[in-house]
């Protein structure tokens, strides 16, 4: 994991630290991505020797591979499975808030499943990278904060704060004089 809280707020002096920070989130992302699809391919290789003929490996594999990767399709027409919940999955049982699976099917359809959330933050995070880059082209100078709500790691709203105002006002020094003469002295 890459430490960072689900929602939170974080500011940069600089557009280019904050594109380093988003740069090195897409760099984790796509490294996981590579681990993750390299995890599903070899249990798919090794799940296909013993599983290759069930109706539920060529699904999982037409659903998920050979139609672009999106969700499982509902069959239409089917038997509801008795003590099954309405719209439970086939092969998990609900445990409070979660789904538990025993099933080499449920091992599938989690690396799937972890595959298609992480290609999504990474189109987030590359839609983020490039508003930074136009953004460049704006030209706000250098005397600019950038304080960032970031949502589940991913810049969604900036506020553009001027640092020359905040500085002026900082390092003011009022000093006032008061001129005391001595009363005896003068007479």
């Amino acid at each position: 994991m890459t430490g960072r809280l689900v929602t939170e707020i974080v500011s940069f002096r600089s557009l280019h630290e904050l594109t380093s920070m988003i740069e090195t989130e897409i760099s984790y992302y796509l490294s996981r991505r590579e681990e993750y699809s390299e995890q599903l391919g070899n249990f798919l290789r090794e799940a296909e020797e013993k599983y290759g003929d069930e109706d539920w490996f060529k699904q999982l594999s037409l659903d998920r591979l050979g139609k672009g990767g999106g969700k499982q399709k509902k069959k239409k027409g089917g038997k509801k499975k008795k003590g099954k919940k309405e719209g439970e999955p086939e092969g998990w049982v609900s445990f409070k808030s979660m789904l538990l699976s025993s099933s080499v099917q449920g091992e599938a359809e989690i690396m799937f499943d972890a595959i298609e959330s992480v290609a999504a933050k990474l189109e987030e995070l590359e839609n983020a990278k490039e508003s930074m880059d136009d953004l460049k082209n704006v030209g706000l100078g250098n005397d600019v904060e950038y304080i960032c709500f970031l949502k589940d790691g991913v810049v969604k709203k900036i506020v553009i704060k001027s640092t020359e105002a905040a500085e002026d006002e900082k390092f003011k020094f009022a000093i006032g004089f008061t001129a005391v003469k001595d009363i005896q002295s003068m007479l």
